[in-house]
């Protein structure tokens, strides 16, 4: 199965993910508490925006999106995910991202969708990746993402959070929490029982505040071959029943 990334939640300056859940979202352990003066205005995302929300993404993965996408260079994999934004069907597609906003700036988004769309998202994301990074670079990401095909990251029946991404001068004011909570009532309204995400074992920050907003860890997954060429950890899977 061909997963690009587990985007989990990264603290401020974003720890790794694997693909598929990829592991997305700086936040910081001040997130605990919603201290925003004011509410920030959520809207769908559209392509023009492909520059700021691109740059979210990839700090959510840091290492991981060079490694995968970038083939070691910073520039070539923020172009991939740039790319991704900007096309239909893929797990980074602005179809599936709301960005929040503070005063007409973008300071976060969340990137969510139902686990039985998401895996319907992999030929379109394997032919957008070919475009992105052409014969060879496709190449070696599926050499470098092998490891990553058949985790799990999400049944059928759950609506999952890709990525949730906070700007760092905007942390510690909620957003993240706010982000969070809004992602659970749109689950509710489009009659799901259950909501999931995924976060790096490193990122005591998000697992905590995961942990006191009601998720509760399913498994713990290890990718030996990522942990020896990048220094990743893991991902704990998590899942929330919603009332």
């Amino acid at each position: 199965m061909l997963q690009p990334t587990l985007l989990r939640c990264a603290p401020q300056r974003a720890p790794t993910r694997p693909l598929g859940g990829w592991l997305l979202h700086p936040i910081s352990a001040k997130e605990k508490t919603q201290n925003y003066s004011m509410l920030p205005t959520l809207q769908r995302a559209t392509p023009d925006m492909a520059t700021v929300v691109s740059a979210l993404i990839y700090l959510t993965m840091g290492k991981m999106a060079d490694y995968l996408f970038g083939l070691d260079n910073a520039k070539t994999a923020q172009g991939v995910l740039k790319h991704l934004f900007r096309e239909k069907s893929n797990r980074f597609s602005y179809q599936f991202t709301e960005v929040a906003t503070l005063s007409g700036k973008v300071t976060g988004l969340v990137i969510a969708y139902s686990g039985r769309l998401m895996k319907s998202f992999e030929l379109p994301m394997a032919f957008h990746l070919f475009q992105a990074c052409r014969v060879s670079g496709f190449i070696q990401f599926m050499k470098r993402a092998s490891p990553l095909f058949g985790v799990k990251e999400v049944e059928n029946d759950e609506y999952f959070i890709s990525n949730i991404a906070v700007l760092s001068a905007y942390q510690g004011q909620g957003l993240g929490k706010y982000l969070l909570s809004h992602a659970e009532k749109t689950a509710s309204e489009q009659g799901f029982k259950k909501i999931s995400l995924t976060v790096d074992v490193e990122n005591e920050h998000a697992l905590s505040l995961y942990t006191q907003t009601g998720f509760n860890v399913i498994e713990t997954v290890e990718v030996k071959s990522l942990q020896k060429h990048i220094g990743y950890g893991g991902y704990h899977r998590m899942a929330k029943v919603l009332a």
